[in-house]
């Protein structure tokens, strides 16, 4: 007995060692559980709170003019999707699909719903109208999920300046959006970025004028369809700056459609800019980058006479329309647009005298500016510089280069002769910091000579004299080459204008061009850029001057 008692004496302290252990393993059993689960939930807390934070926040910035008008801007939407197992009356659920949206087939939504898939999208994006009868329905498996949009409030205004985005990835509550051209693509990074630093406005702020480039639009839309022509194009920039006020190019398109999917016959030529992207020989335009040249190296003065009778460099006769005298000043030759004239000068220029001017206004490479198109828009230039060479490029044949490249260079012969880059994007530029590479001299000529195409009565372009504005350029129309056979085509040509206003203060260069244009309001039909751009710059120069502060002039003042 006393030795039972003793052996269950000394095993207690065992067994209560043994509890205290087991216990000890079930209580950390039941702290690492409750530490998982706590971990598990407040991860998936952190994880809600960036979802419902991403919510809030737009997945792409907004672009904006100027003047702060929204260009593009993101809206909240609905998609639908559908979980086919979850659906009984099949036939009769296709059918409603159907009646709510007329563009989908019952054939196909038949085969979708039973062919065993587990998920399929019904709509990317609805209206709110489309929703409403869905959610009407009260059809289970049929699913709503929340959904990011690109809108354009102003529809086809700037279109191919802003671009527009198709859906890269998508997700049943998400839809990542990617720029596919202008604005959209050229700035994709920094669109796509939700927070920029506070130094940093949340939006890409461009130099667009939406009222200027809407008066544009109208103007060109207008004329091109009184005219006859294909397409057509428009810019205005401030010569000292570079920045962009209106980009007009047409045909256009609306981008909020680019949303819908890919339509048959679907026109892919209204994505072309004819502004940017599209390079022609532009005749007359480039008669004053010979004088330029000459000027700019002291070979002549615009009262130099130069021989205006027709001659050939071999097989090739260079002659004018219209007789000149058998001498000219190179004043006439501008104001009156000589070809004889300007083969004339390009041969005293000379090769590396014409590739310089050339260089010098950026018309061998693409311009700088900040949309992939121009970057990806090369000049195209002759391969040999012989005579001939020379002198078809100093009349514009020969050599082609976009309408965009025209502006720029009309820029730097009518600011004084300092190089600048066209942009986009508003800015406040230092003018004091650019670089000069023409004399102010020449400029100052060049002016003088674009002043008389308009003001003087044998000028080509003297309808375009206003009584509100004192306004230079020079008319250009180019035979189109022809794609079946050798040569050009007579009864097809690119028409074109580049003017400088208001000339007191230079500071708006317009360039302009329509593609088979006919004025057929005339006695006899006209092709020349003098009666089919030339009266659609009037009209533009005399409706945004206003609304860019150029203050018109009253009638009858000298300057």
């Amino acid at each position: 007995m006393i030795d039972s008692n003793k052996k269950n004496f000394t095993e207690y302290p065992r067994t209560r060692a043994r509890l205290v252990l087991f216990t000890l393993f079930v209580v950390i059993g039941f702290l690492s559980i409750g530490t998982k689960i706590t971990f598990l939930a407040s991860k998936k807390s952190q994880k809600n709170k960036h979802y419902s934070e991403a919510e809030k926040i737009p997945s792409r910035l907004n672009i904006l003019d100027r003047n702060g008008y929204i260009l593009a801007t993101n809206l909240q939407g609905v998609s639908v999707y559908v979980r086919p197992a979850e659906i009984q009356e099949k036939s009769l659920v296709a059918q409603q699909l159907k009646n709510i949206f007329p563009d989908l087939k019952k054939a196909v939504l038949l085969d979708k719903l039973n062919d065993g898939r587990k998920f399929f999208w019904l709509k990317n994006l609805v209206s709110p109208k489309q929703e409403k009868a869905l959610f009407d329905l009260g059809q289970p498996g049929v699913y709503f999920g929340k959904r990011e949009y690109r809108f354009y409030p102003n529809g086809n205004l700037a279109s191919h300046i802003i671009g527009f985005t198709k859906v890269n990835e998508l997700g049943v509550n998400y839809a990542k959006i990617m720029g596919i051209s202008g604005v959209e693509k050229a700035f994709e990074k920094k669109l796509s970025v939700k927070v920029l630093p506070e130094s940093e406005n949340n939006a890409i702020e461009l130099s667009v004028d939406l009222p200027v480039q809407a008066e544009v639009e109208n103007v060109l839309k207008e004329w091109q369809k009184r005219m006859g022509a294909k397409a057509g194009g428009v810019v205005i920039m401030d010569i000292h700056s570079g920045e962009i006020l209106a980009l007009a190019s047409s045909p256009d398109f609306d981008a909020n459609k680019e949303r819908d999917p890919v339509r048959e016959k679907k026109d892919t030529s209204v994505y072309f800019n004819r502004v940017v992207q599209g390079v022609y020989e532009m005749g007359s335009t480039f008669k004053l980058f010979a004088v330029a040249q000459g000027l700019e190296s002291n070979l002549f003065d615009v009262d130099t006479l130069i021989d205006t009778t027709a001659f050939r460099i071999s097989s090739r006769k260079i002659e004018d329309k219209y007789k000149f005298n058998r001498k000219s000043s190179i004043y006439e030759i501008i104001v009156k647009s000589s070809n004889v004239g300007s083969a004339r000068l390009a041969l005293m220029v000379g090769e590396k005298g014409l590739k310089d001017i050339f260089s010098t206004l950026g018309l061998l490479e693409p311009v700088g500016l900040e949309l992939a198109e121009a970057n990806l828009t090369s000049p195209i230039i002759p391969k040999d510089w012989r005579d001939i060479t020379l002198a078809t490029t100093s009349y514009g044949y020969g050599i082609s280069v976009s309408l965009l490249h025209l502006a720029k260079a009309y820029a730097i012969l009518g600011n004084g002769g300092f190089s600048i880059e066209p942009t986009i994007l508003k800015k406040n530029l230092d003018v004091q910091m650019r670089s000069r590479v023409l004399k102010k001299k020449t400029s100052d000529e060049i002016l003088k000579l674009l002043e008389a195409v308009v003001a003087d009565q044998r000028g080509t372009a003297r309808i375009l004299g206003s009584k509100h504005y004192r306004i230079g350029g020079k008319t250009g129309t180019a035979e189109k080459i022809a794609t079946d056979r050798p040569g050009y085509q007579k009864d097809k040509v690119i028409s074109n204008f580049v003017g400088l206003f208001p000339l007191k203060e230079p500071k708006y260069v317009i360039a302009a061009l329509l593609d088979e244009p006919e004025n057929s309001f005339l006695k006899e039909p006209c092709r020349y850029s003098s009666c089919t751009v030339v009266p659609m710059i009037k009209k533009l120069i005399e409706r945004t001057g206003p609304m860019m502060n150029v203050i018109p002039a009253q009638s009858g003042a000298k300057f």
